[in-house]
């Protein structure tokens, strides 16, 4: 298992390592914000660590929630010149550098600071082009041990590895690019992963006592949820909703036995507690009111422009590069489109009753509630929800739809067809973002460019490793995890281990009363 696990963080940690080594400082979305934040945390100074909440201006001088950081001047570069025009390359940006000490702000200033102690230190002691591929290495690190982690207990517990190969279409390009740099909504979204892939066996299956390793992963995954973020505490509730409802007391009383679960019980009350201290304290979600007349959307035009947006928040969540101003061509979105959503609908299909509670509790919190919080808030924020800010939640539904095809709809056969299809089509998909975002920071991206202007070795900026190295990184981390995929798919369950890998299905059938 040791081993497996190891191969499988190798795959994912090279594919976020391409990217860690072919971005722009900023290239990723508020890398600097992150930075600054991560600087000031990695002094490991209280007054840092603790910053006073404030009212700061953005990189375009607008007010807005923050704080200042004490940290080297040149972490304060934002892509101004070039990150919000495609047409323009990244050669116009001054880098990354050091300088003198100074209060710098940033909108990421009173954000958790658990995600910063850990990639911070590198950018405070060396800001420069080393200590920045440091830090988005370190977030890259931490979300290839949960997607490895994920894996391993997808693989270990379905019947015959079909959840485990669905990793492939919720580890989405998008979530590549942002544990490639440093932001923490790469690490909740592997969180958000994690969790399911240890919940599902765990709720949706009889206790077992091989199963108490998925009991630290999803304790880990959830104080993770909880702190990341402020929007964190809402998913874990949601997922937790869809997982545990409806209740079987019989199983919950069998697991409370356990000192383990009672020790991370106790650890994600604490963790829960903290969080919300922290999101009350520091006022996280306080927003600042924009200059009178930037947004003026009556509700109606707020609620019809939410929902024509909906094709924009899809592909945001399988993969837009950049300051969402790197496209793919329309096929590589339609092909990831409907690979993972048939999956989800013929899921829904053919589950029961509490598959689809389970599902509507996904799209409740997954789709209702930002709709309600962007609509309320538009003429305060303008429409700044992304899909990648809803995945860690609506993960979870290709994995449980993963889970339910291979109980009442395929066999063997059709499972390895499946697992091995995600890999012929959607890993490719991971390649073509990296050079389209490539390029794009090279050299820009023309409105009517050709096919010979995508070519990822040329343009008048490349990052000072060279730009033959990412897509080294990409095409080896992209074969190993192919080798894996293609493998995982198992015919029928190893007699040696069958109690492990494929354990007996359990019927999804209204529970009784008394389970309710």
């Amino acid at each position: 298992m040791r081993r497996s696990w190891l191969l499988a963080f190798l795959a994912f940690f090279l594919v976020f390592a391409a990217w860690g080594v072919a971005a722009p400082f900023d290239g990723p979305a508020d890398e600097v914000q992150h930075s600054i934040r991560a600087a000031g945390v990695g002094s490991f100074e209280p007054g840092q660590i603790f910053a006073e909440p404030r009212t700061v201006p953005d990189a375009f001088g607008r007010p807005g929630m923050g704080a200042y950081q004490r940290v080297p001047v040149g972490l304060d570069a934002h892509a101004v010149c070039w990150g919000f025009d495609p047409t323009k390359s990244a050669a116009c940006e001054k880098g990354l550098s050091g300088g003198p000490m100074t209060e710098v702000s940033t909108s990421a200033g009173r954000y958790n600071p658990l995600f910063y102690l850990v990639v911070g230190p590198p950018l405070r002691w060396m800001p420069n082009w080393g200590g920045l591929v440091v830090a988005r290495l370190l977030n890259g690190a931490m979300c290839a041990a949960l997607l490895a982690s994920a894996f391993l207990a997808l693989r270990r517990w379905s019947r015959f590895g079909l959840p485990a190969t669905a990793l492939l279409c919720v580890a989405t390009p998008m979530l590549a690019h942002l544990a490639g740099g440093v932001n923490p909504n790469a690490l909740e979204i592997a969180a958000g992963i994690a969790f399911f892939a240890a919940g599902i066996p765990l709720f949706l299956e009889p206790p077992d006592p091989l199963k108490r390793p998925l009991v630290t992963l999803l304790g880990i995954s959830s104080v993770l949820l909880l702190t990341l973020r402020s929007g964190g505490p809402a998913w874990f509730a949601f997922g937790l909703l869809a997982l545990a409802v409806p209740l079987r007391w019989a199983w919950l009383k069998e697991w409370w036995q356990v000192t383990r679960v009672k020790l991370w019980t106790a650890g994600i009350v604490v963790a829960g507690l903290l969080s919300a201290t922290w999101i009350v304290v520091m006022r996280t979600g306080e927003l600042v009111p924009p200059p009178p007349g930037l947004w003026d959307y009556t509700t109606g035009e707020a609620i019809t422009q939410y929902i024509d947006s909906w094709y924009q928040l899809l592909i945001g969540m399988i993969g837009v590069a950049g300051w969402f101003d790197t496209k793919l061509w329309s096929p590589f979105y339609l092909i990831w489109a409907m690979l993972v959503g048939g999956v989800v609908i013929l899921g829904g299909l053919v589950g029961g009753w509490v598959t689809k509670w389970r599902y509507l509790v996904f799209l409740t919190g997954g789709v209702l509630l930002p709709g309600v919080l962007q609509v309320s808030q538009a003429n305060v924020t303008g429409f700044i929800t992304g899909g990648r800010y809803m995945l860690p939640l609506l993960a979870g539904m290709p994995l449980l739809a993963a889970w339910v095809l291979e109980r009442k709809l395929f066999d063997a056969a059709q499972v390895r067809s499946l697992g091995r299809t995600f890999v012929l089509f959607l890993l490719p998909v991971h390649f073509a973002l990296l050079v389209f975002a490539m390029v794009r920071w090279q050299r820009g991206l023309a409105p009517d460019a050709g096919l010979g202007w995508f070519n990822p070795l040329a343009g008048d900026w490349h990052p000072p490793t060279g730009s033959v190295l990412p897509l080294l990184l990409m095409v080896a981390g992209l074969a190993v995890t192919a080798v894996m995929m293609w493998r995982t798919p198992s015919p029928a369950p190893d007699a040696t281990a069958s109690a492990e890998v494929a354990p007996p299905a359990v019927p999804e059938a209204d529970p009784e009363p008394a389970a309710l």
